[in-house]
């Protein structure tokens, strides 16, 4: 369940419009690849290519958001700063998802081609054929999202730049601004309810790191620390889009769309070793 084309175990039932699908979920025995999985899918059919949505519990407890935004794209995934959760859910909202991990928002959300009617259901893969897995699937609700006031959350995250892999290192409902990498790598710095905040690079929680803050910049470009690619974000259809470009061909690349972002950009920071960027996203979240 991966790259171009998947093959698991799956039930499923057919579904329309927006949806919220929950269960907890927990993959029986040992060993194994640390990739297996469980997960709650949504996808548009049942090609090996479909266009797809689901929340992933691994076999290793890494927890994920991933998708393959249209019928034989790569598959992309957010992995949660959390692992090993008792419940996950996945919500649907038009072409926008978005994961919760024991209730909570999980971070940061993704597009996917999934439209009309669809499949929506439970899957088990064992991440190498000759192997069996099983899970259990506990407490299965499968709703409407019920609707309520928009909450504002701010999401950072990391992004591998030859991958393009995120991943959640802190989720807060207000404003997060200015994620910056600290010069051993091991951390990243962050503006939140008036200070100066630090936060391991695998997530936890943030302790103050200085007792001001500078102003937040414009959204800029930001050059790597080798001098050989350029970040920057911008505006389009609605979405901020993440994108680096190559000084040595010019050649732009896109890593990620940020939907929903309301126009609010903060500029991506470089990692010292040049392979990583961090950066920050907003969602009003119903």
């Amino acid at each position: 369940m991966w790259s171009g084309a998947d093959a698991f175990h799956f039930v499923w039932k057919r579904m329309s419009g927006d949806v919220s699908f929950s269960a907890g979920i927990s993959i029986l025995g040992e060993g194994g690849d640390p990739h297996r999985k469980a997960v709650l899918m949504i996808r548009q059919s049942l090609d090996p290519d479909s266009a797809y949505a689901d929340v992933a519990v691994h076999g290793n407890g890494l927890t994920s958001l991933q998708v393959r935004a249209e019928k034989g794209d790569a598959t992309h995934e957010i992995e949660s700063n959390e692992s090993a959760p008792r419940s996950v859910s996945i919500v649907k909202r038009g072409d926008i998802f978005r994961i919760l991990v024991d209730g909570h928002v999980a971070g940061g959300s993704m597009r996917a081609s999934i439209t009309g009617t669809y499949y929506v259901g439970i899957g088990v893969c064992a991440h190498n054929k000759e192997e069996l897995q099983k899970a259990t699937f506990s407490n299965v609700e499968i709703g409407t999202p019920q609707l309520s006031a928009p909450k504002l959350y701010s999401t950072i995250e990391t992004i591998t730049v030859a991958s393009t892999d995120r991943r959640v290192v802190y989720v807060t409902s207000g404003v997060a601004t200015t994620p910056t990498w600290t010069a051993d790598g091991k951390s990243i710095e962050f503006a939140e309810h008036g200070s100066r905040e630090r936060i391991p690079i695998e997530g936890g929680m943030p302790f103050p790191s200085a007792e001001y803050i500078v102003s937040d910049p414009p959204g800029y470009p930001t050059v790597s620390p080798d001098g050989t690619q350029l970040a920057f974000v911008s505006s389009e259809f609605g979405d901020v889009v993440l994108r680096v470009l190559s000084l040595a061909d010019n050649k732009v690349r896109v890593l990620a769309r940020l939907p929903e972002s309301r126009g609010m950009i903060t500029p991506p920071s470089w990692s010292p070793d040049n392979r990583q960027l961090v950066f920050v996203s907003y969602q009003y979240i119903q």
